[in-house]
């Protein structure tokens, strides 16, 4: 068996976000300046980048393994093209609601996608 070239790995993974990914999605991070004497960033978030997003329900799996970070939180497992620059701490805008990107789960031997956990905003 021969292993899958990278030219091929492209070319399936530009194919499946085609076929997979139906949703607009805005990227939103917070700019990279010195954090407030709290630690925490200082400023407001601001768009990186639009990108198309696949979004389902996590499995109870997930839920499991990540209740620390999304507690009770409405979660959904977002999916978005290999390569796509995000991290934990962003928020993506998806049809309006804006979620937390709260674990990104990665790596896979062949991602034919980029799979997180995005958790609803804590009001």
């Amino acid at each position: 068996m021969n292993p899958i070239s990278p030219a091929e790995m492209l070319s399936i993974q530009n194919d499946v976000a085609l076929a997979a990914c139906d949703k607009d999605c805005q990227i939103q991070r917070l700019p990279s300046n010195t954090p407030t004497n709290r630690g925490v960033p200082a400023g407001n978030y601001s768009t990186i980048a639009t990108v198309k997003a696949a979004m389902t329900q996590p499995t109870s799996t997930h839920l499991e393994n990540y209740a620390y970070a999304i507690e009770a939180l409405a979660t959904w497992l977002v999916k978005l093209p290999v390569g796509t620059d995000v991290k934990a701490g962003d928020h993506l805008v998806i049809d309006g609601q804006t979620l937390d990107v709260q674990v990104i789960l990665d790596p896979h031997s062949y991602p034919g996608l980029l799979p997180l956990l995005a958790s609803e905003l804590k009001k």
